[in-house]
């Protein structure tokens, strides 16, 4: 299976794709490109982030994102803020006032309950269970997520588990229990690993994903290695191809650190990896004929 055969199975069969890995090294990216990807063949695709500032609306055409989905066709958009999380859990899975709507939008009680430990997270993850599964509108094929990065992603994927035996009861523990469970299924979810070949985060990449893998419902499906270079052409001793071409020693030798290091780890051997070539610069919004060579990998 090639890796364009392999990311079009994912995109056709799978609900929600959590797109990780450490910060600044093109997840954003990936996770719109994936996004215009899935439209290409049809879907219907919801692409989420969690940010102050919004990083997907240029990508992908849109003049601004915000915490209700904003449709183009079959492409929508949404910034689930913890603040619109909150307002959306108490109004649509409790109960419906306008008194409760007042409190729930008091800065003093927003305040409160997200400076719980582990309430963001829930809320943020409710909120995609609730898009996918519940909402009366006409719903996405699949939702795929520009997640926080792997530190924060390991806290979210961890917080079900969390709530779940923290012997509380109640709505809440009966949505986590639901939401954990379709985390958990392997055919509508995964999470797809962005990295870059370079030794220090080759490094933190084979030390960070057993436990994630260990601690989290979310399998993962896919890493992509972002940025590889093909190999230099010869130049005439020019400083820009002595560059790359140490660039691409550099490479050949992170590359090879992490199929070494995943020879020693069972868990990780399993786990498809996929080699996306460095672009340089990408016109906004995103193109198809960009995405074709994104995902066409190295040769």
């Amino acid at each position: 299976m090639t890796q364009n055969q392999f990311i079009d199975d994912l995109l056709l069969n799978r609900k929600l794709l959590f797109v990780t890995g450490k910060g600044g090294i093109g997840k954003t990216l990936i996770a719109c490109a994936l996004a215009k990807r899935a439209l290409a063949l049809g879907r219907r695709v919801l692409v989420v982030e969690q940010s102050v500032v919004e990083q997907v609306g240029p990508l992908l055409g849109f003049s601004s994102v915000s915490h209700e989905e904003s449709w183009d066709g079959n492409l929508g958009v949404a910034n689930f803020t913890a603040g619109g999380n909150f307002r959306d859990f108490i109004t649509k899975h409790l109960m419906k006032s306008s008194l409760l709507d007042a409190i729930v939008s008091n800065k003093i009680v927003h305040s409160f309950f997200t400076s719980i430990p582990g309430f963001a997270e829930l809320m943020l993850l409710g909120r995609i269970y609730y898009a996918m599964n519940l909402s009366p509108k006409q719903r996405p094929d699949i939702i795929i997520m520009d997640s926080y990065a792997s530190g924060h992603f390991i806290s979210l994927m961890t917080t079900p588990d969390a709530v779940l035996k923290s012997g509380l009861a109640g709505p809440i523990v009966h949505l986590t229990s639901k939401v954990r469970d379709w985390l958990a299924d392997t055919a509508s979810c995964g999470t797809i690993y962005v990295a870059v070949p370079e030794e220090l985060v080759v490094s933190e990449t084979l030390e960070f994903l057993p436990k994630l893998m260990a601690r989290s419902p979310v399998a993962v499906s896919a890493i992509m290695m972002n940025r590889c270079l093909k190999s230099a052409t010869p130049g005439a001793s020019s400083p820009a191809y002595s560059f790359l071409a140490e660039r691409v020693i550099r490479q050949s030798a992170a590359l090879t650190k992490y199929s070494q290091g995943v020879s020693s780890i069972e868990s990780l051997r399993a786990v498809k990896l996929l080699l996306v070539p460095e672009l340089g610069s990408i016109s906004e919004p995103l193109v198809d004929g960009a995405l074709s060579e994104l995902f066409g990998g190295i040769s």
